[in-house]
């Protein structure tokens, strides 16, 4: 429909409309995120992508395939999305940790997403219900609802950020569904309709598999069965009745097949909200207020609102603060309101308690942190389709109006073209961890999260003053309702100044961080770690027992064990902690050093080799490990091959480092090592050194000879 004339729009075919939508979508979609390609990891990338095992995906076999389905870094052994995980190792197998790989498939799925859309929209508003009212103009206002939804701002988060993959692959196989169960519940041809209603089914369960939050996907399709195509009436309602129970059942089925009975546990529910500075009741009592400030974001998304970690206000009751009442009272009144009117206005009505319904899963009961811009992705779907129709009834009011026209017409273009230009801005926050969180900072001075984040980020880049200053500064700041406790700080601060050789800092701060969570395995670890440095080893073995105690999947703390035992004499017990460490983390080098070591003192010289050179396979310059190698070759009475692991030494390790660890193994300076034997070493050292010496010498005189023959 063309804004001068307001007439339907007839000349083009629907191939072309649809060949056009997909166009601009596309050409649209891709300008506005063009400097997202080269955009760093961030924030849960690291720990649910970057150093998640399972998606490093490096053969494409069944059993790696598999394995990726059960990725979750807090469930071991539990199916955690598989779908969206199997995305992620994906794009491991072909690119590894290069973002570009990453941000294409996020933009591909976007793209997706916003095309299914229009073609939901579209298929929609032609429907016999709707058809008289929005049909002449179903395509422009498909097509530009479709585009405000994917260049607001708001979906950067799902976007841009990597890891939220989750939520836009959700989305895109979420409103595929519809599409497909629209295209299906309105076909007249039988076979057209099995395949569409089988296609709705698998991009439901690949949304499923995607994330959680798309579980309210069933009540979505009835709601629409019922509102648009049915129609809205106490007849349809109570011949649905047990169509709607029978719908409540899949969430819940689903939930319990991939997440087991415990996840509708009052006490695991209740267990979650420990970690949080809020209870179930103020969670219930702040999300509307949320839910109200997420509407505010979609109609007014500048830059300036958007961060990655909002401050928001705890609501203690009713009437603290005053505004979640408000709050509680406008959601109530809109959505009465709309079922009310659902038989007047059908699909305003339906968009609206869309929105609603699929904020349900993360702004209900769940422990969850209590705001992300990304939740919006499903639920914002049709919420710019009002809006839509709304601009489209303005410039038909003024159809003699030209003037007007024009007015709304700029004004339409003009928000086009800001959100486009807001979306490119706030996206070029996100290219480094710096600019993100010192965004955050700037926003919000008052929450540690971001300074914390921001000394996470320097301290990867290995600026341990700024790292230092930064966590300390987290660490006088208390409000922060979803991090309550500021026991990360601290194991973080200890981790910098163990890289700077300030031990007692460290464990100082570690301790800090186990006093404020007692459940806290890796800060147990890592002071474990330090007291065997001191030559502690009793207190290194408690802190090694409780790391296990409260994580007994951690391969590092079964395998630090390990060698406190080798110290102990406890040789039997040692080699189980290591090979429960291997079946924990199948390539963990540090075990095969303590199995080497072990069947070392075992006299198992075979097995000694074996482990020993799996390590140097990892790394030819380990030190230790050729000390010990040279050892077990001795023992053996490997003479040939000891001899050119000997010359190899000499040849690959610098004097000096050699000397060095020498010194520190003979007056005893090595806590957190097993030293070899010295007495066996050394003289063969000499040997080899000696012998370097004299084929040197042969070399020189053989060369000296030929400079005379010329």
């Amino acid at each position: 429909m063309g804004f001068a004339n307001l007439e339907p729009e007839t000349h083009l075919t629907p191939c072309r409309r649809t060949v056009f939508a997909l166009v601009a979508i596309f050409v649209i979609v891709l300008t506005i995120y063009s400097n997202t390609f080269h955009a760093s990891w961030h924030f849960d990338d690291e720990i649910n992508i970057l150093t998640n095992e399972p998606l490093h995906l490096k053969e494409l076999t069944w059993s790696n395939i598999k394995n990726t389905f059960f990725a979750s870094v807090n469930n071991v052994g539990k199916i955690y999305r598989p779908v969206s995980c199997l995305s992620f190792a994906l794009n491991y197998y072909v690119g590894e940790d290069n973002v570009l790989g990453y941000h294409i498939v996020n933009l591909s799925i976007h793209f997706l997403a916003s095309l299914f859309l229009f073609l939901f929209l579209y298929q929609t508003l032609n429907l016999p219900l709707l058809k008289a009212r929005y049909g002449p103009d179903s395509y422009f206002i498909s097509l530009l609802a479709s585009v405000l939804w994917a260049i607001n701002p708001v979906q950067i988060q799902a976007v841009t950020y990597i890891v939220q993959r989750m939520a836009s692959m959700a989305g895109m196989f979420y409103i595929m569904s519809m599409y497909f169960y629209l295209k299906g519940r309105t076909s007249e041809d039988k076979p057209h309709q099995g395949i569409y209603l089988f296609l709705c089914l698998i991009a439901a369960a690949l949304a499923f598999g995607s994330k959680e939050n798309a579980a309210m996907l069933p009540i979505s399709i009835f709601l629409f069965d019922l509102f648009i195509i049915q129609g809205l009436s106490k007849e349809n309602i109570k011949r649905n009745s047990i169509i709607v129970l029978l719908l409540l059942l899949i969430p819940v089925a689903l939930a319990l097949v991939l997440k087991g009975p415990s996840i509708f546990s009052t006490q695991n529910l209740l267990s979650g909200y420990e970690r949080r500075a809020f209870t179930l009741a103020e969670r219930l009592l702040t999300e509307p207020r949320i839910i109200l400030f997420y509407i505010s974001l979609l109609f007014y998304p500048m830059p300036g609102r958007l961060c990655i970690n909002h401050d928001i206000a705890i609501s203690h009751s009713l009437i603290d603060p005053p505004t979640t009442i408000v709050a509680i009272l406008f959601i109530v009144g809109i959505i009465c309101v709309s079922i009310v009117k659902s038989r007047k206005w059908p699909f305003v009505s339906y968009c609206i308690i869309f929105f609603f319904v699929n904020h349900l899963t993360e702004s209900s009961i769940f422990p969850l942190e209590l705001v992300f811009e990304h939740r919006n992705y499903i639920p914002s779907m049709l919420f710019f389709a009002p809006l839509a129709i709304l601009l489209l009834r303005a410039l038909q009011l003024f159809s003699k109006k030209r003037s007007m026209q024009v007015i709304i017409s700029i004004f339409i273009i003009l928000v086009l073209v800001g959100h486009g230009h807001n979306t490119f801005v706030r996206n070029a926050i996100w290219k480094t961890g710096e600019s993100l969180w010192m965004d955050a900072v700037d926003k919000n001075p008052k929450l540690p999260r971001p300074y914390h984040n921001l000394a996470k980020y320097y301290g990867d880049m290995g600026y341990r003053e700024k790292e230092i200053t930064l966590y300390h500064q987290a660490l006088t700041l208390e409000r922060d309702p979803n991090c309550p406790s500021h026991h990360m700080t601290h194991y973080n601060l200890a981790l910098a100044y163990i890289s700077i050789d300030q031990k007692e800092r460290a464990i100082k701060h570690l301790r800090k961080a186990i006093k404020l969570a007692p459940g806290f395995s890796s800060a147990y670890n890592n002071l474990g770690v330090l007291m065997m440095k001191q030559g502690k080893y009793d207190e290194a073995f408690n802190n090694f027992m409780s790391a296990l105690s409260h994580d007994e999947h951690s391969a590092v703390a079964h395998n630090n064990l390990s060698f406190i035992l080798i110290k102990k004499g406890r040789l039997a017990e040692a080699l189980s902690e290591s090979r429960r460490a291997l079946v924990l983390e199948k390539d963990f080098t540090r075990a095969f050093y303590n199995l080497g070591i072990i069947y070392k003192y075992e006299e198992s010289f075979t097995k000694a080799k074996h482990y020993l050179e799996l390590v140097l396979n990892k790394n030819r310059k380990e030190i230790m490990t050729r000390l010990h190698m040279i050892e077990v070759l001795y023992l053996k009475q490997e003479k040939e091959l000891l001899r050119e692991f000997l010359a190899e030494t000499l040849l690959i390790i610098p004097d000096e480092k050699l000397d060095a660890l020498i010194k520190e193994i003979r007056t005893d300076t090595i806590q957190d090592d097993e030293a070899p034997d010295l007495q066996i070493i050394l003289p063969l050292l000499g040997r080899a050194y000696m012998e370097r010496s004299e084929r040197l010498k042969e070399y020189g005189s053989r060369y000296m000879e030929k400079g005379k023959g010329n």
